[in-house]
């Protein structure tokens, strides 16, 4: 198996926080696009793939299912545990403390629960138990897709450690689904993920999504099981999710995600990002069990693609519970704890929890606010966002790290990851640019008032600026990215030069053959 010293273009601590943050995200994002498609017929390419709800369960536009939830219990207890870098669970704090939060979601009356979760969680005795009976008892035994499903997380718990995520993954399954093929496939997934998280390399290198699967078998018990799944792999890859339409199975559910993800190609550059979007689109047209699949496939494909990758619309819609009895979760708390979970391990980063960063702004770069609008569109620097807020402003871009507590609740507010350091840092640039200017046009029907900002208006504000006027057609790229410097005032230097590049891309997609990204 290559690992991240192999790869020229290995990825760079922000990428891996980006791919970390997908891992729970665009699994997230399968879930609610499949959500309203669930147990439905496949269906063809000229039927548009919309995250509109609806489905058996009347779920809202964007709502995570059952799927999103029992990941979000697992998330929410590696945020809170205390870090096991070793992967030793002593006294069993970490299982308990899931299996807990699994037991309070079913008490809270979740609106879909899948059979073999159902009947585990509906006993008084410890779950483990509980799923070993339930699988004595029926014949053939009973492997549904309900643990894979969840199992994204547990490959955040320990980068880099393989034995540990096997172990996790393991006795996490073993909560509700004890077959083997649960299990095992638990096992692969979340081993893969964090492969795939560390040594993906850059975008237009080309990724061997099988490999790390194949390279995970070595973590199943016996020599048995090894065969079959390398079997049960390299079938997969050559095939697509139609060909496995059982997929509430368990073992049709990996399999159909991974031929998804297989039989998809990577688009050409600058867009190869749009792949995870692609891919889960095929997915739900696969038909079946479309968000658990999409579910699945959403976590390999984060790992690799990053958070940045996913649709700006997307990004708005997403929402869920965890537990019914507490608040909406959005797109905004799912990476919140999984940037939390990825670094436990680093003490020194006071990021995603800290409640504000405007203070260390002010005292690095002053407090001059910068602020101008561009055609409906607001622009500026962190300074001027309060200023913003009190005219108005009801959603809020910020192309920076944001606190917790800098934007007021009812106010619709997005983090994304643009860096403001160089190439290697922004793999999705001129697709994340694509999909925010796409957005802007969506706010602007919805006649919302917006803001878009990052720290001082020195690159990434006027870049996004830039791309709004070459998305309008006022200017070609190169002037557009000379009359937003100028306009904000802040531009001393010009674009850097990954930044400028950005920009032209987006002007070829607008603008070219291709059409829009």
């Amino acid at each position: 198996m290559k690992n991240r010293s192999d790869y020229i273009d290995s990825p760079t601590p922000c990428v891996l926080t980006d791919r970390a943050t997908g891992v729970v995200v665009c699994s997230a994002a399968g879930d609610a696009l499949g959500a309203g498609y669930e147990f439905g017929s496949a269906f063809g390419e000229e039927i548009p793939v919309l995250m509109d709800g609806g489905g058996s369960f009347g779920w809202a536009p964007g709502e995570w299912t059952d799927d999103t939830q029992l990941a979000l219990v697992i998330l929410q207890a590696l945020f809170e545990g205390d870090p096991l870098p070793d992967g030793y669970d002593p006294d069993g704090y970490l299982i308990a403390s899931i299996e807990q939060g699994f037991r309070d979601w079913f008490s809270s009356g979740p609106a879909d629960v899948g059979i073999q979760t159902s009947a585990v969680l509906s006993g008084v005795h410890p779950l483990a138990e509980r799923a070993v009976s339930y699988c004595k008892n029926i014949f053939p035994v009973p492997a549904g897709n309900g643990s894979l499903m969840r199992t994204g997380p547990i490959a955040l718990a320990y980068p880099e450690n393989p034995e540990a995520i096997a172990a996790l993954a393991t006795s996490v399954s073993e909560l509700t689904h004890a077959a083997a093929d649960c299990v095992d496939a638990c096992v692969l997934w979340s081993v893969a993920i964090d492969h795939t998280l560390h040594n993906a390399p850059g975008s237009a290198t080309p990724w061997d999504w099988a490999e790390p699967l194949l390279d995970a078998v070595e973590y199943l018990p016996t020599a048995e099981r090894q065969q079959r799944w390398v079997h049960l792999i390299e079938e997969a890859t050559t095939a697509t999710p139609r060909d496995f339409t059982n997929n509430g199975w368990v073992v049709h559910a990996f399999q159909a995600a991974l031929a998804a993800i297989c039989s998809t190609p990577v688009p050409d550059a600058p867009c190869h990002g749009l792949h995870m979007q692609l891919v889960l689109e095929k997915v739900v047209r696969a038909g079946g069990d479309t968000d658990t699949v999409a579910a699945i496939a959403g976590a390999l494909l984060g790992a690799r693609w990053g958070v940045t990758a996913l649709p700006f619309q997307w990004r708005r819609k997403l929402h869920g519970h965890r537990v019914y009895n507490e608040e909406v979760r959005h797109c905004a708390d799912l990476e919140r704890l999984a940037r939390g979970v990825y670094m436990s391990g680093d003490p020194t980063n006071p990021w995603p929890d800290r409640e504000t960063w405007v203070p260390y702004y002010e005292r690095t770069f002053g407090d001059q606010p910068y602020r101008l609008e561009i055609s409906g569109i607001e622009f500026g620097n962190v300074f001027a966002l309060a200023g913003a807020l009190a005219d108005g402003a009801d959603a809020v871009v910020s192309l920076c790290r944001m606190g917790t507590d800098e934007v007021p609740l009812g106010v619709e507010h997005h983090v994304l990851g643009f860096i403001d350091s160089n190439e290697a840092d922004n793999p999705n640039l001129p697709l994340l640019l694509a999909e925010l200017v796409e957005g802007l046009d969506q706010y602007l029907l919805e006649d919302r008032k917006v803001f878009v900002h990052c720290v001082a208006a020195a690159n990434r504000t006027p870049t996004s600026a830039a791309s709004w006027m070459v998305h309008l057609q006022e200017l070609e790229a190169k002037d557009a990215l000379v009359s937003a410097g100028e306009q904000l005032g802040t531009w001393q230097y010009g674009p850097k030069a990954f930044q400028a590049a950005a920009v032209m891309a987006l002007e070829q997609h607008e603008l070219g053959e291709g059409g829009s990204i």
